[in-house]
């Protein structure tokens, strides 16, 4: 298998683990008037100690979101006693908060663990081999910077029960996944708004304002936003059309291709740390982890 076709694996594993986990995840958040998906928030604040957090530190992996989502998230969560305010716009964990946050990760990995299918063995030699991967990917040199793969791999269990670990480790390709998406556009001086947008254009997800807009509606941006980012991308001639009518220009495609060539390219340079032995051992494993999990 090739680099991709191993990232695909990886996904579909995740995938089929995620399905195991996540209604537990859900439940337990909506119990504890966590709406929507803010656990998540909770744990990049775990994630960032011993800094506080603020709407600057999750704009840095994801900038499509407005500040003012991010900081509606935080203050949601010091409503219901999770976090404080300790100055403004800057959040740290409650008692309550933490502990709650802890115990979710708890319960999650717990529910991984009881649903693992792999021997002892198997799941040594696959936390192992991702071991490998995380590690070459933390000590390659820039680009990209390792922002978010350091952020999550703050966030690694111990070894044993192996599928929490496994999971953790797959999270943590997928963050260097982002610091490599980052990097390969960010020098453009495009803004993320732009970005994004034209993304949705060249993939052929969206082909008008209107439907950019409610695709986009969770990233908490006002309409101007996106008339904006559109005025940014017709001014540079990546894209052409009417708002009603939005197509890729011929200079847009290159320049959207070679921002994924280039997301490759930084990615997958870490994975030339894997043998071919490797690469045929980790197949094998991936594949018995997702076939296990789908039929649990």
């Amino acid at each position: 298998m090739d680099n991709r076709d191993i990232w695909n694996l990886i996904h579909e594993t995740w995938s089929a683990l995620i399905g195991h986990y996540e209604p537990v995840l859900d439940r337990i958040a909506t119990e504890s008037r966590l709406s929507g998906r803010r656990w998540s928030v909770l744990w990049s604040v775990l994630s960032f100690e011993p800094e506080s957090t603020t709407p600057g530190h999750l704009l840095v992996r994801s900038p499509y979101t407005a500040v003012e989502h991010y900081l509606e998230q935080l203050r949601a969560l010091t409503e219901i006693g999770l976090l404080n305010e300790i100055s403004d716009g800057e959040f740290r964990f409650t008692a309550k908060g933490r502990e709650w946050t802890n115990k979710l990760i708890r319960d999650v990995r717990n529910v991984m663990s009881e649903v693992d299918p792999l021997s002892k063995n198997d799941g040594v030699e696959l936390s192992e081999l991702l071991q490998k991967m995380v590690e070459s990917c933390l000590n390659n040199p820039p680009p990209p910077d390792t922002w978010s793969i350091q952020l999550s791999h703050k966030l690694m269990p111990e070894k044993e029960p192996s599928l929490p670990y496994i999971e953790q480790a797959f999270s943590c390709l997928a963050a260097y996944r982002d610091d490599s998406h980052l990097a390969a556009w960010q020098q453009s001086g495009l803004s993320a708004t732009s970005l994004e947008t034209l993304t949705l254009i060249w993939s052929e997800r969206v082909h008008s304002l209107n439907e950019i807009v409610d695709l986009l509606s969770h990233r908490g941006h006002p309409y101007q936003v996106y008339v904006d980012a559109l005025k940014e991308l017709l001014s540079n001639k990546l894209i052409e059309g009417s708002i009603d009518d939005l197509k890729l220009s011929s200079v847009g495609k290159s320049f959207r291709d070679k921002v994924e060539e280039d997301t490759d390219r930084f990615f997958f340079a870490p994975w030339s740390c894997l043998t071919e032995s490797d690469r045929k051992e980790l197949e094998f494993l991936l594949n018995k982890l997702r076939g296990g999990l789908l039929s649990v």
